[in-house]
């Protein structure tokens, strides 16, 4: 077997493991540091708050526990009855969670993905300050164009032209998050994924940084929802604030609703004071929604295709409802996309030239 540490058996662990730890703690190291060099270069520091997502993490153990302990319950119960015991269930978990290379394969993005993302939100708060909004009227025109004349939003508002059609784009376009973090801690807690495991997680903490970060400071613009407030001009999109503020009020005193419009207020709240909290920041171009969907798409199809096909589906409610909700120009996401498939086909490179001849630890739990 493939060792890079053997000080005792126990100890050992898988080369391909160990080169995949060490790759994903060199890109969270390179992305605090350059988002420290960042602030403080532009006198930003006040907003740099590693520990923004702290919390999560123990949310996140805890959830992992949970679905370990459903996982391994179900597979107990597949064992013969001759196969039981507390000796068996000692063995699994001395070959599954008190296995070194799966440790440390689980440990590495369980413990950096909160300071991971607070980073990215402490940079995606400043962006305004660094590079002020200035590409939104190009991104409008980009639009008009690309669509042969028609404001995207238009064509989205006639095929949802209802206030439940609507809020329940906005439905699926909250759940993104929670679709996310799930898909994340399967591949975290999935060490056995292999090639694939680690190809998505290289891609992921390349994707928030690289498009999220970089590309949407270079890229400056704040959205359709804010166009008349950064542009001065409430022709374009304020048709379209009015119809959804209409529908969320068909929703009043009801759990339904348009809440994208109370998130958009509380963004631009702290972007008037220049405040980082969580999810803070404004950024139009390009979509980190539509690209983490497509991330998934491009995941989940090499996982199996049902999941593939879950995930497009997801992935075009996710384009629709940025438009469609006036977050997005709808080129934003086109440019996501593309991006992230770059992002994603860099990844399977790197991936593919690392020494993975040696399986990679397969957890009984």
């Amino acid at each position: 077997m493939n060792r890079v540490i053997g000080l005792t058996k126990k100890l050992d662990i898988d080369r391909s493991i160990a080169m995949g730890s060490i790759m994903l703690l060199g890109l969270f190291a390179a992305q605090a540091v350059g988002v420290y060099v960042t602030l403080w270069q532009y006198g930003l520091l006040g907003h740099f708050k590693p520990q923004l997502y702290a919390g999560i993490l123990y949310y996140s153990l805890g959830l992992v526990v949970f679905v370990k302990g459903i996982s391994y319950s179900l597979r107990y119960l597949s064992y013969e009855d001759g196969a039981r015991g507390i000796t068996r269930v000692r063995q699994d978990f001395r070959e599954g969670w008190f296995n070194v290379s799966y440790l440390v394969a689980f440990m590495v993005p369980m413990v950096c993905l909160p300071t991971f993302m607070a980073l990215f939100s402490s940079m995606k708060s400043t962006i305004h300050l660094i590079q002020p909004f200035y590409l939104d009227e190009f991104l409008m025109k980009a639009d008009r164009f690309i669509h042969f004349g028609i404001d995207p939003w238009r064509i989205t508002h006639a095929i949802f032209n209802s206030a439940i059609a609507s809020a329940i784009l906005n439905y699926f376009y909250n759940l993104w998050f929670f679709i996310m973090f799930s898909y994340v801690l399967w591949h975290i807690v999935n060490v056995h994924f292999g090639k694939e495991r680690l190809q998505f997680l290289l891609a992921f903490v390349l994707v928030w940084p690289v498009i999220g970060s970089l590309l949407a400071v270079l890229l400056s613009s704040a959205g359709p929802v804010y166009y008349g407030d950064i542009v001065g001009d409430n022709s374009i999109y304020g048709p379209m604030m009015d119809i959804l503020r209409h529908y969320h009020s068909q929703f009043e005193n009801s759990a339904f609703g348009i809440f994208a419009l109370n998130t958009q207020d509380m963004l631009w709240a702290d972007y008037l004071k220049n405040d980082t909290n969580i999810g803070s920041g404004i950024s139009a171009m390009p979509s980190m929604h539509v690209a983490v969907a497509a991330l998934l798409y491009f995941s989940g199809r090499q996982m199996h295709r049902y999941i593939g096909y879950g995930m497009l589906v997801f992935l075009v409610i996710i384009q629709i409802g940025s438009v469609h909700l006036g977050w997005h120009y709808a080129i934003d996401g086109y440019v996501s996309i593309f991006l992230t498939w770059l992002i994603w086909r860099v990844s399977g490179w790197v991936v593919a030239r690392l020494d993975t001849a040696t399986p990679y630890a397969q957890p009984n739990t």
